[in-house]
Formats: structure tokens, C-alpha cells, sequence
């Protein structure tokens, strides 16, 4: 499908001041397609997808354009949206049902007073027309389907009795069961360990395998973008500084920043295997 649900054109982001924390931001993606955008912390990744969602706060003074165009909403023809330029209510109602979000902690979007079953419940209810038995035979098929034992137990936990790992397969079980057209996350695996990390990948790749949705992956974690990208985008003090897909961008990349980030995630790769071979040795011998 070559229609293009997302298209960011000249997006910059100021503040009050004048002071640009975004400059000139422009990319597409196509429906079904994983966009990976990374780089470094301060690099403007987190702050263009606040942009898209609709979430800067109110000293934050966006323009360009960011056309948006899920052509599962329309029937006869296209109609493209900007983003910007829609009243909250709207942007609200786009939020969850056509565009979904899974934040880099997990414990900030769960209220921390109500039972993690009820949360995901009332969320199903709010963006679809189901009734509450049948919102709560999918939440439990979700948690199994997400990896999760006991779905039954969990369902009537809180969110601090869960961890972290658990919480993320959670959100994106729920962004699933929502079916948006477009799902952004936010550095997912980021202060999750090893194995915890695999299984946040493997539902993203669930997710590009087996549903029509879009991704915007945000990470600096070179690795995690060359596993799960299509198309990458890399980012520098607020500027797009090299995009491309993700083969060019690993096999030569024409951008000095992005050649530094590509050797450094080598370096440390080369530096863990240098010391798990050193460490396998010394305890044959």
C-alpha cells in the first residue's frame, strides 16, 4: 500500500521565547511500514512524536504540517487531516482509536488507585462499542496472547504489583485490541532487561507480521531499530540529519553522526563478546 498515512512536512517546535527545539522536521511513512527514529537524549525524538500525538504543552508553539490519512475511516475517498491545525477535541477522539501511544514507563500511564482489568476494560469501552463481559474475555485473551501467565490474577492486581516488563506488554496488548492505524512508542524497551526486552520485540514484530498497523519506533538503541525498522530516521539537536531505509543507512551511511553512533554500538559489541569469550575460556580452564 503506497498511500501515505503519515506526512510530516517542515514541522518545527518552539518555545515561548523563540528558541527552536525543532527545526524544519520532515518524513513520511507508509501504512504498514515501522519508521524507526533514533537518537541521542535531547536529540528532538520524543518531542516530535508529542507533536503528532498532540501532547506539547501550552508554552510549545508548533508549525509546519503533519498530514494524516487513515483510509480505514474513509469510504469513498480519501480525507486527509492536519493534525496541528485540529481542535483538542478531535485530536482527542484520533488519540487511542487511530493513533495509540506506549510510553517509555509503563507505570505513568496506569492509575495507580484502580485494578489493572478495570483500567483496560474502561479503555476498550471508551473507543468501542462493546459491552463490559466481552471487554473483559478479550483483556484476558490479550494477557495470554502477550506472554503474560495467569491473565485471571493479573487482571485484579494493581499496577505496582506488576512489573515494569509486564505493564509494557500490557499497554501494547491494549493498542492492539484498539486497532489504530498508527502506533507510536516510545523508547519500549529502554531499562528492561535482556530477556523482558525480547519479548517486547517479539510483540512488535507480532504486530507488523499479523495486523495492518503503522509503527514509529523511537530509540537509541541502534540494535533495537535495526531488528524491528523498515525505514530509519536519525536525529541531532532537533534536526533530521540522515533518513533513509534501513539497509542504506547501516551499509553507508553518508552522514558523520550517523557513522559515530554505528561504530560505537559496534564498539560495545565488540567489547562484550571480547569479554564473553574471555570469561568462557577462563571457566573451561
Amino acid at each position: 500500500m503506497n498511500v501515505r498515512l503519515l506526512d510530516v512536512q517542515h514541522l518545527t517546535v518552539a518555545l515561548d521565547n523563540g528558541k527552536a527545539l525543532l527545526n524544519d522536521i520532515s518524513f513520511y511513512l507508509k501504512h504498514n511500514q515501522c519508521l524507526g527514529i533514533v537518537g541521542e537524549s535531547g536529540s528532538g525524538k520524543s518531542l516530535t512524536c508529542k507533536a503528532i500525538m498532540g501532547l506539547l504543552e501550552p508554552h510549545f508553539k508548533a508549525s509546519g504540517k503533519i498530514l494524516f490519512n487513515d483510509i480505514r475511516e474513509q469510504s469513498n475517498h480519501n480525507v486527509t487531516q492536519d493534525l496541528l491545525s485540529l481542535t483538542d477535541k478531535t485530536i482527542r477522539q484520533i488519540r487511542g482509536k487511530q493513533i495509540a501511544m506506549i510510553l517509555q514507563h509503563p507505570m505513568n500511564a496506569f492509575d495507580p488507585l484502580y485494578r489493572i482489568g478495570t483500567q483496560v476494560i474502561e479503555t476498550l469501552q471508551a473507543h468501542q462499542s462493546i459491552n463490559k463481559q466481552l471487554a473483559t474475555e478479550h483483556t484476558l485473551v490479550m494477557m495470554d496472547e502477550m506472554g503474560l501467565d495467569h491473565p485471571k490474577t493479573l487482571f485484579n492486581k494493581y499496577p505496582h504489583q506488576l512489573s515494569g516488563g509486564m505493564l509494557q506488554r500490557i499497554m501494547i496488548g491494549i493498542a492492539l485490541m484498539l486497532k489504530p492505524a498508527l502506533i507510536i512508542a516510545d523508547e519500549p524497551t529502554t531499562a528492561l532487561d535482556s530477556i523482558t526486552q525480547f519479548h517486547i520485540l517479539s510483540a512488535f514484530e507480532k504486530i507488523k507480521q499479523q495486523s495492518s498497523t503503522a509503527l514509529i519506533f523511537i530509540s537509541h538503541d541502534l540494535g533495537v531499530i535495526h531488528h524491528i525498522a523498515d525505514h530509519i530516521v536519525v536525529m541531532q539537536h532537533g534536526k533530521i540529519v540522515e533518513q533513509g531505509n534501513k539497509n542504506a543507512i547501516f551499509n553507508s551511511p553518508q552522514c558523520a553522526y550517523t557513522r559515530y553512533l554505528i561504530e560505537t554500538r559496534q564498539q560495545i559489541l565488540d567489547k562484550f563478546n571480547t569479554t564473553l569469550n574471555f570469561t568462557s575460556r577462563h571457566e573451561k580452564s
